[in-house]
């Protein structure tokens, strides 16, 4: 067995063969190990004579069989290809929908008020803020001898459920929520006006966008307004309301 099959022999058997560079000490004398036979060189024929260095001319290259069929082929494929081309129309293009990006709203809360069939007002205001709204309410709706009537009292928070896990509510949703609440709520107990108090208010619970400042929704006015919290903190905008009130409500304010 010569070297060279001793290491295939080795490789097979998964064992690697490691041959150092240099004498290892206390490793006895090296010996050159058998090597496998040389292979005979190969005798170099001379190449044949040929008498016609082109065996056919150009024109029985292009008669041949086998170059006749190659261009039959190639035309029936070319044919194939047209005919695919006319026969499948194009696909029109699709436009991807583009979805607008979320905005989140921080917590609100809104205070409502109903007096009878006359008035559903919708205030805003951030939570904790300790101020006297239910009395400032109370004094617009004495200017407007609106105190006598049935009053109820209802307050929403946003976000509706607080969710610690889940992704933040954003405006669209609190918009459906809101928008649907006051559409349903003047469905079952209908209004002649709604006052809008507030960003939140105007932005998420309006059915229709606010156009001036006397907006008319079928037979119901809407009046964006400041909230009470504005009011409170920025005493000279109660002038700029009153001049509201007294174009919206001429009759109720003629004495004033």
């Amino acid at each position: 067995m010569n070297e060279l099959q001793r290491a295939e022999y080795l490789s097979v058997l998964g064992i690697a063969s490691y041959v150092p560079r240099f004498v290892l000490p206390l490793a006895p004398e090296p010996r050159q190990a058998k090597l496998p036979p040389a292979e005979p060189e190969a005798i170099e024929q001379p190449l044949p004579l040929v008498t016609n260095p082109l065996p056919q001319s150009a024109a029985q290259i292009v008669d041949s069989p086998v170059t006749k069929e190659r261009d039959t082929v190639a035309a029936e494929i070319s044919a194939l290809t047209n005919a695919t081309k006319v026969q499948a129309p194009e696909k029109p293009a699709i436009a991807t929908p583009v979805t607008a990006p979320s905005q989140q709203v921080k917590p609100f809360v809104l205070n409502c008020w109903r007096l009878g069939e006359t008035l559903l007002a919708v205030d805003s205001h951030e939570p904790g803020a300790a101020l006297p709204l239910d009395a400032l309410f109370g004094n617009i709706v004495r200017a407007l001898n609106w105190h006598q009537l049935p009053r109820q009292q209802e307050r929403m928070h946003w976000p509706m459920v607080e969710n610690r896990f889940g992704p933040a509510a954003d405006a669209s949703e609190a918009r459906d929520t809101f928008s649907s609440w006051l559409e349903a709520s003047c469905s079952r107990y209908p209004v002649q006006s709604i006052w809008l108090m507030g960003r939140e208010a105007q932005e998420f619970c309006t059915p229709q966008p606010l156009e001036s400042d006397i907006n008319h929704w079928g037979e119901v006015r809407i009046l964006p307004m400041p909230s009470l919290s504005q009011l409170l903190q920025q005493p000279l905008r109660k002038r700029e309301l009153w001049q509201l009130l007294r174009k919206a409500y001429p009759a109720e304010t003629r004495t004033q």
